[in-house]
């Protein structure tokens, strides 16, 4: 569904709740080729008539408190609900399944084997730590979802998790209209049959844009 279809589709609902999923949403970018300013997708969202709130689920980094906090209170400053909790560092193990998965290990020639062996016993050998945060909100979207499907015609949800596959379900039993806002290749197949209206969020989204600047490699010039 194109960005200006959608936005007169949601003006025809009632009352609509979204919900923002932002570290799945972040990965978008990558995708993308290009960062979003939330405060604009939450500014974009909130000048619809029928919507009565939207919801931001998003990670405390005590690691770096100071920044987190103020990136919190720029949520909070848009009218939006935060939504939040510690993030959580898990201790991984060096080994192959940090890079590639069985299936794909034993597609490898004995070549390309021993130099994936080499590169994981020269990671050990380093003793370097490596810790991946960990801050999911499936619970919380659920119990928040569940929480609405009395007080809404529609949901809008920011989110390609498959894990939301059970409470969508439920409301869409209820006769609640499903939105999936999301990119292609980062939502899941469970979601896509649940929506009303796949929304490309590259196309709807109207706000600022940030590209980074291409790194020109530097080539010295013949001498003259």
């Amino acid at each position: 569904m194109q960005g200006e279809l959608f936005q007169e589709v949601l003006k025809k609902e009632t009352a609509v709740s979204a919900f923002l999923d932002l570290t799945n949403m972040f990965h978008w970018q990558n995708v993308l080729g290009w960062k979003f300013h939330l405060e604009d997708i939450i500014r974009q969202l909130l000048s619809l008539p029928s919507m009565r709130e939207v919801r931001v689920y998003y990670g405390i980094n005590d690691r770096d408190a100071s920044s987190s906090k103020r990136f919190h209170a720029r949520i909070r400053s848009t009218g939006a609900i935060l939504i939040a909790k510690p993030v959580k560092w898990v201790r991984r193990e060096v080994n192959h399944g940090m890079f590639f998965k069985q299936a794909t290990r034993s597609l490898f020639s004995p070549i390309v084997t021993e130099k994936v062996n080499d590169f994981v016993s020269y990671l050990r050998q380093t003793g370097i730590v490596i810790e991946e945060p960990k801050c999911n909100f499936d619970v919380e979207m659920t119990m928040d979802l569940l929480d609405v499907i009395d007080k809404v015609s529609a949901v809008v949800v920011f989110s390609g998790d498959s894990d939301l596959h059970a409470p969508l379900q439920r409301l869409k039993i209820k006769g609640k209209q499903i939105y999936i806002c999301g990119v292609r290749g980062h939502t899941a197949r469970e979601l896509m049959v649940l929506t009303g209206g796949f929304v490309n969020f590259g196309k709807w989204y109207n706000g600022k844009r940030y590209y980074e600047k291409a790194k020109i490699p530097l080539v010295a010039g013949p001498r003259v």
